[in-house]
């Protein structure tokens, strides 16, 4: 990958042109689909900002009555932020360190980083069309985008894992960078090896696809599935994320638990017993009498109090000393009419 692609982290946004021409081959499946208890879900697990998937959803959303959510992964920090603002639920993560639901959604729109893996010396978009493959139901409609050539190291799994499988080229001037193709193909539910769809696959990646135009006949129909939340999130914690988690649903916004840390208002109450001078010494330990104001015969005091450790010797015979550690309480009042000091020791 050159300098400036890596910077990019491979990121090559799809034309809106060519967007606008995808969503021109999709529709939402025949039939009323209340939108409370079915959705089309689409993936994109290469997002970016999000620009794409919004608006082929839009596209989708219109003239259907299923509801459409998007989930996009990102692992470059701004573009996720930006994609937060355009998606429903977005990752900001590696694809390939997320736990997302198998399965799950409708339509997967793959446009991937073009590069090589720097370990096995393997083709990124394969790695991402093997791996997120498994997104889709059966009978999902895959959108593949990738640089034509590249059409050759994917061309037995595809065949093998898709059906009605199709393929345009990039118009042209999009088609100047990169020489990529649109491939568009339905998720087989038992997946088997087909020659001559292989072969039609290395036919486009060696030779001239079909250009794609806004006037096509074929049409996809990603499949709606229940609604409901499915697993969607990463591996790893960040702490960021966490902590707005924590603010929004953890234990502190649960009423019965603060209500009871934090009263609303303090209640004074009586004990049914008098205080011995040990409960007191608690209270003082705990600085409950720090800075508190009596008031009693006509006087005012302020108290102050301070528990401190000292030995005190418990045994003692000619061979040894024992001490023991004790707790000693000690309550200073202040008048505050006259300024007398009284140490009251437990």
């Amino acid at each position: 990958m050159r300098l400036a692609a890596q910077a990019k982290g491979g990121y090559y946004p799809t034309p809106d042109r060519v967007v606008d021409m995808i969503g021109g081959l999709m529709r939402q499946p025949y039939g009323y689909h209340q939108a409370s208890k079915a959705s089309v879900r689409a993936l994109d697990p290469c997002c970016g900002p999000g620009d794409a998937l919004g608006r082929l959803t839009d596209l989708l959303r219109q003239g259907g009555t299923a509801a459409v959510e998007t989930y996009g992964v990102e692992l470059h920090k701004e573009r996720a932020e930006e994609a937060a603002e355009r998606l429903d639920h977005v990752l900001p993560a590696d694809t390939f360190q997320t736990s997302i639901a198998n399965g799950a959604f409708g339509l997967l729109f793959l446009n991937p980083p073009y590069d090589w893996e720097q370990d096995d010396k393997k083709r990124v978009e394969h790695a991402f069309l093997t791996h997120c493959t498994r997104y889709l139901v059966d009978g999902g409609v895959l959108v593949f985008i990738v640089p034509r050539q590249r059409l050759t190291v994917s061309a037995r799994f595809l065949s093998t894992h898709y059906m009605r499988v199709r393929c345009w080229a990039f118009p042209d001037p999009e088609r100047e960078a990169f020489d990529q193709v649109v491939l568009i193909a339905i998720r087989r539910s038992d997946p088997s090896p087909d020659s001559a769809t292989e072969a039609q696959i290395r036919e486009w990646a060696e030779g001239e696809p079909e250009t794609l135009t806004h006037s096509q006949y074929t049409v996809f129909y990603p499949p709606v599935t229940a609604v409901g939340d499915i697993l969607f999130t990463r591996r790893t914690v960040d702490p960021v994320a966490a902590a707005v988690e924590a603010r929004r649903s953890g234990l502190w916004t649960n009423p019965q638990i603060t209500d009871v840390l934090w009263p609303a208002k303090e209640d004074r109450t009586r004990p049914l017993m008098p205080l011995r001078r040990g409960h007191m010494a608690m209270l003082v330990a705990a600085g409950f009498l720090d800075n508190l104001q009596l008031e009693a015969d006509g006087r005012r005091i302020l108290v102050k109090g301070r528990t401190s450790k000292e030995m005190e010797l418990v045994d003692e015979t000619p061979e040894k000393e024992v001490f023991r550690e004790r707790l000693k309480t000690t309550v200073v009042a202040l008048g505050l009419d006259d300024g007398e000091i009284t140490d009251i020791a437990a």
